[in-house]
């Protein structure tokens, strides 16, 4: 559902520049805002639970096998922080506006790959679905959107 939702986010960021200019300061900050609302508290979740799960089966420790997971969420942070100042800046910077939003929206969806390829097999090998369910719950629902988008 995440997944889906930041493929509309960013169908929207290239149409943004499409909009009335009057309109485009008002739509980047409503997709900051959607942004900080949909990853901020999947990063937390992923750090809370995930990563402790997966470092536990992999490599704890000074070198924990989620170093470099963690260290792509300070960089997706820092690049929601610097789209924010971007959404603020006057009109005529909508070009860095999409190339930041775009950037981030790639280094997002690598992330996820990575996520997808590497850790969970991990648990995967290591839990059963039970456990895994058990352990780390749900991961929190994207807000907004269409009824059923969450997940």
């Amino acid at each position: 559902a995440l997944r889906g939702r930041l493929e509309d986010v960013a169908g929207r960021v290239g149409a943004r520049a499409a909009a009335p200019p009057g309109v485009r300061a008002g739509a980047r900050r409503a997709l900051v805002e959607e942004l900080e609302e949909l990853l901020r508290p999947h990063l937390e979740w992923e750090e809370r639970t995930v990563h402790p799960l997966v470092d536990k089966f992999a490599c704890e420790g000074p070198a924990a096998f989620s170093a470099s997971m963690r260290y792509e969420h300070r960089i997706i942070r820092r690049s929601l922080d610097e789209l924010a100042r971007s959404a603020s800046a006057a009109d005529g910077a909508a070009a860095d506006f999409t190339r930041r939003a775009d950037r981030l929206l790639g280094v997002v969806l690598a992330h996820f790959e990575l996520e997808e390829e590497v850790l969970f097999p991990i648990l995967d090998r290591t839990m059963s679905p039970q456990a895994l369910r058990a352990h780390l719950g749900d991961a929190p629902a994207p807000s907004g959107g269409p009824a059923g988008a969450g997940g």
